[in-house]
């Protein structure tokens, strides 16, 4: 039991360094040895559990890959997405900020793609499977260019606001800025 403390603060201090280093430095500039440095430990004790600075931010990305995936299964996926990006704000400012890893995002842009083909199938019957693609690719971006904006400006409006903004763009295209009280 204290063996599976220690390997979890050990990781949390090895993922919080690297955090931290991405912050001032694009990953392929980041080493071992640096966040050895910054996290405090031995370069043996890093390599216990990754082979290098890319699969540590492959592991960091899986795990919160598993809980977007979650997310986006969901009838109510804009709240559950929005809270998860929210809880994991060191994380996600670091993958969508300016020396995040683009590779994430377009990860990112297809984990709900089977589930909203899904739902719009249901909603759009005489929409084609082409047509369905495209809207998908058209209403993904926006939703990660969304959430970068939000990322980027350090959270500065609160979820609920942002969920309202997603939701209203994504049902009413720009007809929502109509609509939307100026706050």
């Amino acid at each position: 039991m204290a063996t599976d403390r220690r390997t979890k603060y050990t990781k949390t201090v090895i993922r919080q360094a690297l955090f931290d280093l991405m912050v001032d430095k694009p990953l392929n500039k980041i080493t071992v040895t640096d966040i050895c440095k910054t996290a405090d430990i031995n370069r043996s004790t890093f390599y216990s559990y990754y082979e290098d600075v890319y699969a540590l931010l492959t592991s960091i990305q899986n795990d919160l890959f598993e809980n977007v995936v979650i997310s986006l299964s969901k009838e109510d996926w804009y709240d559950d997405l929005l809270q998860l990006v929210d809880s994991n704000k060191d994380l996600c400012g670091v993958l969508l900020g300016p020396h995040g890893d683009s590779s994430f995002i377009r990860q990112l842009l297809y984990l709900g793609y089977e589930n909203g083909i899904k739902m719009w199938k249901k909603t759009y019957p005489q929409a084609s499977d082409e047509l369905l693609d495209y809207a998908y690719a058209y209403m993904s971006a926006g939703v990660i260019g969304v959430l970068e904006n939000w990322v980027c400006s350090n959270y500065k409006l609160p979820t609920e606001q942002v969920g309202e903004i997603l939701m209203g763009v994504t049902m009413q295209g720009l007809a929502y800025l109509k609509t939307a009280e100026s706050k």
